[in-house]
């Protein structure tokens, strides 16, 4: 369902509720990617030096972003976000963004981000990002820390269109134990 025909006049921007949560569990997140960023850290006596490497892969790779649902019921709580972007004429959520906030540091992690796949493409990620920020602002957040997994390289791609650097990464960083790249955007 390639393309879905949608009206963009149609389409709003809202708090999302403990209701949208099955609804955006059930969105189709997999992505697809040729490529993935490769890290190698190399520590020689008082040095530590990080090469990051963007990697072809021999075939296409076919993976599945998974929201932990209870993570995902944190944001509902006050001075976190969850924003779900929806079809007024259909009721349709067409895809969310959700972050968590340290208030100590003033940095919101930007979690998942997902649009439906057949309204990619569309503008509704990068409106979703812009109307976080502006939420950031309201909360006197100074960044936004995205949390990216090595592997989806249309993620990081995305992140760079929107202005983000990349500020560093972590080992084992998700559940599946794969390795966060870490993109942060001022606010």
């Amino acid at each position: 369902m390639q393309g879905a025909i949608f009206d963009p006049s149609q389409v709003i921007f809202r708090d999302g509720v403990d209701t949208d949560i099955p609804y955006c569990l059930a969105l189709d997140g997999d992505f697809q990617s040729e490529h993935v960023w490769q890290m190698t850290v190399h520590e020689v006596s008082d040095e530590v030096q990080v090469s990051c490497r963007k990697q072809r892969l021999p075939r296409r790779l076919d993976s599945r972003h998974v929201t932990d649902p209870r993570l995902l019921e944190l944001t509902l709580r006050r001075k976190h976000c969850f924003v779900v972007v929806q079809d007024k004429s259909t009721n349709h959520i067409l895809g969310y963004i959700s972050m968590r906030v340290d208030e100590p540091s003033q940095v919101a992690y930007l979690q998942n981000i997902v649009i439906d796949r057949p309204y990619r493409r569309r503008s509704l990620g990068s409106r979703l990002v812009h109307v976080a920020r502006v939420w950031a602002s309201e909360y006197h957040l100074r960044q936004i820390l995205f949390e990216i997994p090595t592997t989806n390289y249309p993620c990081i791609l995305f992140s760079k269109a929107l202005g983000f650097s990349f500020c560093g990464f972590n080992d084992h960083h998700f559940a599946n134990r794969e390795i966060a790249l870490f993109f942060s955007l001022s606010v």
